[in-house]
């Protein structure tokens, strides 16, 4: 039986980012994530026996109707969607399309959105045939065995299932403790040059990822509630190692964005990931996204000798009360500590910031913009909180009567959705590009930027970057 997996259609303007993304949403420019979750599942499925294909729509811009008809034509027992909230409404006539073309073949979703209201969407859409709620590797996997005639449907554990006319509630999956039991993503079908970030600068770049679940319960955080637990899950490192050489030598990549919620967070761990980078003579650059708190001079320096070039930080306010509310765990005085011993040993940051938490006013504001400018990071991404389902956030703001909404799609990156007595909708979304104006448009950061240019990758790096970040305030909009 053959098994195919996809990043389904999301039509509109712009480009859907959905896989491998925290935050789905639509954007202007064609950055498209590597697909690191969905070349996993590839792998897994092809590892239990079955013929495995991949499709990603987004990539290829598909409309809904020519997806279907592709995934008819490439002929499957089993398709598996991506779903994400903006999204689920396209995802669903997706799922619809298919079973018009391709009844016989089984329809499985997967993602944030279909884990929280599996029960919903079983109930509303009968060309859905089943959802893999949660960490969905071994589930979609089982289900796949299902279809075969293998494995009993009740016995999949994390699936909501159709039997009888009746939606089925199967028990949830453990997740997976050793993530060594993973095959390494399946580069060879999940490839294509257009996967890149703005802060790319390598010819073959790729993502991977070495740990899941984040032990962190910040209110706005949407995966670990949904999908990968609060529970730190880290591969060994000579497993990590091991992926890269393949990579490397297999596939030719020679830049890496490892993708984790936070990567230092074993810092024994990663020294010796560090260590064996070295002892096998990998040479290759790689950007980190890591904890400002999991940071000493130790360990970046050691991540420095091994090739890191850029680590990115969730720094989210510069307002103490913020980040306390947000229950990020750190404090302004962590933060300019990591920041302060990223520049002393040469790596380059990235900070993310986030407007818009409940308890927002404009003081909190000022005080996280003028903090950016203070922390003079090389680069800034600045975002209006999305209070997505399933999170503590989401069921504040409900419970609250602030959320501001007309349907999914409004849970996009860009948009403010949760109004306060103390900020407006207005006054969230003002911030934001506020915040990239004074950050970017100023002296200190033209000259900061110029200063870093030491190759031509370095300047296309800057220029991809400024792209991403104009469209973000909407210069490229008609």
């Amino acid at each position: 039986m053959k098994v195919l997996i996809t990043n389904p259609p999301w039509p509109g303007e712009g480009f859907g980012a959905r896989s491998d993304v925290r935050w789905p949403h639509k954007r202007s420019d064609k950055f498209i994530e590597y697909p690191i979750y969905l070349a996993y599942l590839v792998a897994v499925v092809r590892q239990a026996g079955f013929e495995a294909a991949f499709l990603d729509a987004i990539l290829q811009e598909l409309d809904v109707e020519s997806f279907a008809r592709k995934v008819k034509e490439i002929g499957c027992g089993m398709v598996v969607l991506e779903c994400s909230t903006p999204s689920i409404r396209h995802d669903l006539a997706s799922a619809a399309a298919i079973k018009k073309l391709s009844p016989s073949t089984r329809v499985v979703l997967v993602g944030s959105h279909p884990t929280v209201f599996h029960r919903e969407i079983m109930e509303e859409n009968p060309a859905v045939d089943a959802v893999c709620r949660g960490e969905f590797d071994f589930t979609v996997r089982d289900a796949a065995l299902a279809c075969a005639g293998k494995l009993a449907w009740e016995k999949v554990a994390g699936l909501s299932w159709r039997a009888g006319g009746k939606v089925v509630v199967n028990p949830d999956r453990p997740l997976i403790e050793n993530l060594d039991e993973l095959p390494f993503p399946a580069r060879d079908l999940v490839w294509d040059a257009r996967y890149r970030q703005g802060t790319f600068r390598g010819v073959r770049p790729t993502t991977m990822i070495t740990s899941r679940g984040c032990p962190f319960r910040c209110v706005y955080c949407l995966w670990p509630r949904t999908l990968y637990g609060n529970k730190f899950r880290a591969r060994s490192a000579q497993n990590v190692v091991d992926e890269i050489a393949e990579a490397a030598g297999r596939f030719g990549v020679d830049e890496v964005y490892f993708d984790d919620d936070s990567m230092g967070l074993d810092k024994r761990r990663m020294l010796d990931i560090c260590r064996m980078i070295g002892e096998r003579k990998l040479k290759f650059e790689w950007i980190s996204q890591c904890r400002v708190d999991s940071m000493d001079e130790e360990i970046l320096s050691a991540m420095k000798r091994a090739g890191c070039r850029y680590i990115r930080f969730g720094v989210e306010s510069g307002s103490p009360t913020m980040l306390k509310i947000m229950k990020k765990g750190t404090t302004p005085e962590k933060i300019v500590n990591a920041f302060r011993l990223a520049r002393k040993i040469g790596i380059r940051t990235q900070a993310f910031f986030l407007f818009g938490v409940p308890g927002e006013t404009p003081d909190t504001i000022r005080e996280t913009i003028d903090f950016a400018k203070k922390l003079k990071p090389d680069s800034a991404q600045f975002a209006v909180v999305v209070p997505h389902p399933g999170t503590e956030l989401f069921a504040l703001s409900r419970e609250k009567g602030w959320l501001r909404y007309r349907d999914w799609e409004d849970f996009s990156s860009c948009r403010a959705m949760i109004e306060t007595p103390s900020l407006s909708l207005k006054e969230v979304e003002a911030a934001r590009v506020r915040a990239y104006q004074e950050f970017y448009f100023r002296p200190a950061y033209f000259l900061q930027t110029a200063r870093n240019i030491r190759s031509w990758d370095d300047l296309k790096s800057v220029v991809s970057s400024a792209r991403s970040i104009l469209s973000r305030i909407g210069f490229f909009q008609k």
